[in-house]
């Protein structure tokens, strides 16, 4: 399984007052607010842990078919500047980053070891459903497969539909500010 978050910095700077009182406090443990406040760059840190967060969200919803809102209960560890852990309860999610002056972009795996596809793109539209089209549309092509559709279970999340038989294929995507992505085994 697999899962994706991005964060548009310069969107989150808009929408965001992270250093307001207690904001912190709501979303982040105390090892990861150590890491924010020894950050030398302290926002790119923020939405770093952010999206290693909601990646790894994407992949336990995925896994065990039940949403939750309650972002202390995902611990983020850096391994390095680029990979990471979070871990929920007992299960361990592996989170790869990349970080730019416009963006992070981070996946999460339950296993390091597997290989995956994954494309981040700018994409102008500052409608969100235009934009959500694009990403679908986008990730559909490299399918190469006629008939697909994606479809959202129960809980909401995205499944692969061909004709009339759901494909056996783990994928996630993300949109956020003017950058998109997707990812999938």
């Amino acid at each position: 399984m697999i899962g994706n978050d991005i964060v548009d910095l310069k969107q989150a700077a808009k929408d965001s007052n992270w250093k307001r009182p207690r904001f912190l406090d709501k979303i982040y443990t105390p090892n990861e607010q150590k890491l924010i406040w020894s950050a030398k760059n302290q926002d790119q840190m923020v939405w770093l842990l952010w999206s290693m967060k909601e990646a790894a969200y994407k992949v336990n919803v995925q896994q065990f078919g039940k949403r939750f809102f309650n972002p202390k209960r995902l611990e983020c560890t850096l391994l390095s500047n680029l990979k990471g852990e979070v871990i929920i309860g007992d299960n361990r999610y592996i989170t790869e980053s990349i970080i730019t002056e416009a963006f992070i972009y981070s996946i999460a795996l339950i296993e390091s070891d597997k290989s995956y596809k994954s494309e981040w793109f700018f994409n102008q539209s500052q409608d969100y459903i235009t934009r959500s089209k694009c990403l679908k549309k986008r990730f559909l092509k490299t399918l190469n497969l006629d008939e697909v559709t994606i479809v959202k279970n129960k809980i909401g999340v995205p499944k692969l539909q061909h004709n009339s038989d759901m494909l056996d294929v783990s994928f996630s995507l993300t949109h956020h500010g003017a950058f998109s992505g997707y990812a999938m085994l």
